[in-house]
């Protein structure tokens, strides 16, 4: 489990712990993994990839000036598009398909459906920003590749400049149709214009009327100098004098003349409107007839010049390797993927497992003293008799040490002053393994030259008796039911120091058996005889046995199967015992489990010698 967020953070340490721990369930995944991509990669038929390159400018090249004749329809990036659907339509590829029907390679005449299947093999790309096109085609054979890739170049760069000189033909024809109507329109306007002018006698209408207008100004001078005379001659002579009378004539005459010669020159000037809109019509026709036939020129060159906007950057070649499947590649993504699949695993399994691993778990979650791990001992002893005395093993046994450890945990747990005569161990569930650490604890406080005692209160399956090969009957059952006396109960071992009650005959009601007075008073007089007390109870969730005794000894001791026993169980065993009025759990055994690889850091610091010597670990 990680840790408690509520209790403790959650650190890096603790998510590599986890990969370290499932080391192998993450290995297991990278060879699943890799090795089913391997198989599947390796039935996988090479694919090869050919392209070529075009070059698509937007504006084509301007050999002549035909442009001005005929547009293209599409500019810029629609052009680019259409090209590019030109490139993957259906109409090329049976073009291409043609094509290859008629080389001398059989393949393409066995195909069905050839242009589809074409169209489907080839992949048009742009590149962003630029005018470049890339079309590629994907096939098993890298020569045939190639050669598909070149027939849609070659062909779509045929249609564009078949399509160029149809246009250029078109713009051709229909200058030739209409330059003959415009020849007839110039030689009409000019028709017009020189009939106007010998109608109207006209040789040169901008002359006259430049010197109609000076004669028109002279007169107006002439004019306003006489009526200045007149005007002084008034003053010194009557109306009827000759000189007055002259100077009038002279005024009449002059007005005559301005008239006439003003009237002549509005006739010049409806002549000359006329004459430079006749001169412009002539001009104009000239113009557009002039034009017609340079066009009609150039688009006769045009014809003879093929030019397109389509340019080949790179033709297709053969490629050495195929595009996919891209095994290096493969192998890679397989490797990370089977790594985060094989972490992933590791991860939600710890998420889901809520068994008691570590002594932390013990902490964080129970909120209970860690009293020491009990490794796992299949390798060691196979039978439970084996399994009851591996404490006596030397001092360099793991195991050994590992019952030292816990019960110096167990001594340290509560002050000199109250002392923990009696201790019961008990377990949760059935099958933790509370038997088997109960003879081994008993065994290693005897090795402190205490005198200890066994006691076997689990009258529903005991397994003492069994662990040191002597007889159940009299035991514990027949003295609390007035039987035996208590010392016929009490056996002594061959281990010194270490004496056993079993549970004797196995009553119906073992629960009210043991909540009898007698069985506080059979306690009492044992501790006037020994140093140390071990009671071997039922588990706590099974009877409420452990419960019952828990209020008349002085600490309780929760075994746990590591790696098994999970969380909830624990915890409901934890309340259940907190329930007695006076019981007190010192703390929690972690039974059946390897430290050095859950608590490495537990392992390496934990197993001492009493002296003070580390032991020696394999």
């Amino acid at each position: 489990m990680l840790p408690n967020p509520e209790t403790s953070q959650v650190t890096i340490q603790d998510y590599l712990r986890i990969i370290k721990k499932r080391i192998w369930l993450i290995l297991a995944c990278v060879f699943i993994i890799t090795t089913a991509v391997t198989v599947y990669v390796s039935q996988q038929t090479p694919m090869y990839r050919a392209t070529a390159s075009l070059l698509i400018d937007l504006v084509p090249p301007k050999v002549i000036g035909v442009d001005e004749v005929y547009r293209e329809s599409l500019w810029g990036e629609p052009f680019l598009q259409t090209q590019i659907k030109l490139l993957s339509s259906l109409a090329l590829a049976e073009k291409v398909a043609d094509e290859l029907r008629a080389s001398k390679d059989s393949y393409y005449k066995n195909i069905y459906n050839l242009p589809e299947r074409l169209r489907l093999q080839v992949r048009i790309e742009m590149p962003k920003n630029t005018q470049i096109v890339l079309l590629s085609v994907d096939d098993t054979d890298p020569l045939r590749a190639s050669t598909i890739a070149n027939a849609f170049v070659r062909i779509y760069m045929q249609q564009d400049v078949e399509k160029r000189n149809r246009t250029v033909k078109e713009a051709s024809s229909w200058l030739q149709s209409q330059i003959g109507s415009y020849k007839d329109k110039l030689r009409e306007a000019e028709e017009a214009l020189n009939n106007y002018v010998q109608t109207n006698k006209i040789v040169d209408l901008p002359d006259i009327e430049r010197k109609t207008q000076g004669l028109l100004e002279a007169l107006k001078g002439e004019k306003s100098k006489l009526e200045t005379e007149l005007a002084e001659g008034a003053k010194r002579y009557k109306e009827q004098h000759p000189k007055i009378i002259a100077i009038k004539a002279q005024l009449e005459d002059i007005n005559d003349k301005l008239i006439n010669e003003t009237n002549h020159l509005l006739e010049l000037n409806q002549k000359l409107v006329q004459y430079n809109l006749l001169k412009k019509e002539v001009e104009s026709s000239q113009n557009v007839y002039t034009g017609m036939l340079s066009r009609l020129k150039e688009t006769g060159i045009a014809e003879k010049i093929e030019t397109s906007r389509i340019s080949v950057v790179d033709y297709a070649k053969p490629p050495e390797f195929p595009f996919k499947p891209n095994k290096q590649k493969a192998m890679q993504m397989a490797v990370i993927f089977s790594l985060i699949i094989g972490v992933g695993i590791s991860y939600l399994l710890e998420y889901l497992d809520s068994s008691i691993r570590t002594a932390e778990d013990v902490s964080s979650y129970l909120n209970l003293p860690f009293l020491g791990y009990i490794p796992s001992v299949y390798k060691e002893a196979k039978t439970d008799s084996e399994k009851a005395v591996l404490a006596l093993q030397g001092a360099q046994s793991q195991i050994s040490e590992a019952f030292r450890a816990a019960r110096t945990s167990i001594l340290f747990a509560t002050p000199e002053d109250k002392p923990l005569h009696i201790i019961l161990l008990t377990s949760s569930l059935p099958q933790e393994g509370k038997s088997f650490v109960s003879s081994n604890l008993s065994i290693v406080f005897s090795q402190l030259n205490e005198r200890v005692i066994l006691i076997d209160m689990d009258m529903r399956r005991p397994k003492i008796h069994k662990n040191f090969n002597i007889d159940q009957k009299p035991g514990l059952s027949d003295f609390l039911t007035g039987g035996v006396d208590l010392e016929k109960i009490i056996n002594k071992t061959s281990i010194p120091n270490l004496f056993i009650i079993p549970t004797g005959t196995i009553p119906p009601n073992p629960s009210e058996l043991l909540s009898s007075k007698k069985i506080i008073t059979l306690l009492e007089d044992l501790k006037g005889k020994f140093n140390r007390i071990i009671v071997d109870s039922p588990p706590v969730l099974s009877v409420a046995d452990s419960q019952i005794l828990s209020n008349i000894v002085d600490g309780v001791v929760l075994v746990v199967k590591g790696a098994s026993t999970r969380l909830e169980a624990v915890d409901r065993a934890k309340k259940k015992l907190s329930e007695a009025k006076s019981g007190r759990t010192i703390g929690v055994i972690v039974n059946n489990i390897a430290p050095e690889k859950e608590d490495k850091y537990y392992y390496y610091h934990y197993y001492y010698s009493e002296e003070g010597k580390k032991v020696k670990k394999k």
